[in-house]
């Protein structure tokens, strides 16, 4: 039998899938991290969520994270399934840094006061023994030469000052501080000192891909903006973290 369709229906159908590919080319935004508090989390918590969102999400763009390890999530951006990862300190072969940083850290040294009792700045540092936690930092970073050593976590590298096993334990001021009150045995906080060693910027990769391009131009071209409207400042201020010194006034 042969049915006659009602036309309306029929024009319905057809307004509808006219919608249809506007939804599926809706952009979507991916990024890609390891997990650091206060700057990225699987939920959409952090520093990095916050800006990017603010940067693509007025396009009419979503964002949306993947927490992954750190060589996992470079190698996403370069094979093209993310679009960012959130952020490097170093030039990534293959990859493209955004010239305006995410965040600008200032790195510190913890050290035992009776070891350096006439402080000299970094300098200090030349020829002693120093530690971090693995893949935090580099002898890149600091402009005297030195011994240095890795440890999976901030308390591993804190024992080792205060047992004499190293001078200096090479970390975020706040890091430092939470390695401190982690300590199972308690130290004088008063034979101690934290002394700022030097800063270190850390930006968004993108692919060089002409999608990637495009990204990064926005991303730059966003974190001017922001700045100069005077809408980046309380970002930064949300998590109590500084705003890089490029964008103050």
């Amino acid at each position: 039998m042969i049915s006659h369709r009602n036309p309306h229906i029929v024009l319905l159908a057809s307004f509808i899938m006219l919608l249809l590919p506007v939804s599926i080319r809706a952009e979507e935004v991916l990024s890609a991290s390891p997990y650091w508090q206060g700057f990225t989390s699987f939920d959409g918590q952090g520093l990095y969520h916050d800006l990017l969102r603010a940067i693509y999400e007025p396009g009419g763009n979503k964002v949306r994270h993947l927490e992954v390890p750190a060589k996992r999530g470079l190698i996403m951006v370069r094979e093209g399934t993310v679009d960012i990862y959130t952020c490097s300190s170093e030039p990534v072969d293959g990859l493209q840094l955004a010239a305006e940083p995410m965040y600008e850290g200032e790195f510190h040294a913890f050290f035992r006061k009776a070891a350096f009792p006439y402080w000299d700045g970094v300098t200090s540092m030349a020829n002693r023994r120093a530690v971090w936690r693995l893949g935090y930092y580099s002898p890149k970073d600091f402009p005297v030469p030195f011994q240095y050593g890795e440890t999976t976590t901030g308390v591993e590298a804190l024992e080792r000052v205060v047992r004499g096993g190293a001078d200096f334990y090479i970390d975020d001021r706040n890091l430092i501080l939470e390695s401190v009150e982690s300590l199972k045995t308690p130290l004088d906080r008063n034979d101690f000192s934290i002394e700022s060693i030097g800063f270190r910027q850390y930006f968004p990769v993108f692919s060089t891909s002409e999608r990637g391009q495009k990204l990064r131009a926005t991303f730059e071209q966003g974190m001017r903006s922001l700045a100069n409207q005077g809408k980046l400042a309380p970002i930064y201020e949300k998590w109590n973290l500084p705003m890089p010194r490029a964008y103050q006034k």
